[in-house]
């Protein structure tokens, strides 16, 4: 399993935290103790880093994004957007990813899980964080 396999789980449960209004931990829990948990150990570990790197930083993160999401609300924007954008500032903001992996890994979420407009608006939003 790949790296970007696991930002796809990733992806997968912060949308899902956004779907059920759960927080991200309490996803994460849920997510541990069912059957068809990744088994391999470094995506694992991945996936559990960034879930709580996450809730820890949920703050700062949704700060982030409402200062660079003109002319929305984060209330206004799809769940896929939301959840795309909250791994992706969370990964820009607290690890040391080059930010060009960072972004083309979540414009090709986007495009797969997201509307045409998906990854155009993700990537707008990244790009004024990145500049600023």
């Amino acid at each position: 399993m790949s790296r970007r396999v696991a930002r796809e789980e990733l992806f997968k449960l912060v949308f899902e935290s956004e779907l059920k209004e759960e927080n991200t931990k309490e996803v994460l829990e849920n997510y541990l103790k069912r059957d068809e948990v990744l088994t391999n150990e470094n995506e694992l570990t991945f996936i559990k880093k960034y879930m709580n790197g996450i809730t820890e930083n949920n703050e700062k993160i949704m700060e982030t994004i409402n200062n660079n999401i003109v002319g929305w609300s984060f209330e206004r924007i799809g769940n896929v957007e939301k959840a795309l954008l909250r791994c992706a500032v969370y990964e820009l903001l607290c690890e040391t990813t080059p930010y060009e992996i960072v972004v083309n890994e979540v414009v090709e979420l986007a495009k797969i899980y997201g509307d045409e407009k998906t990854a155009e608006f993700v990537n707008g939003v990244l790009a004024k964080i990145i500049n600023k």
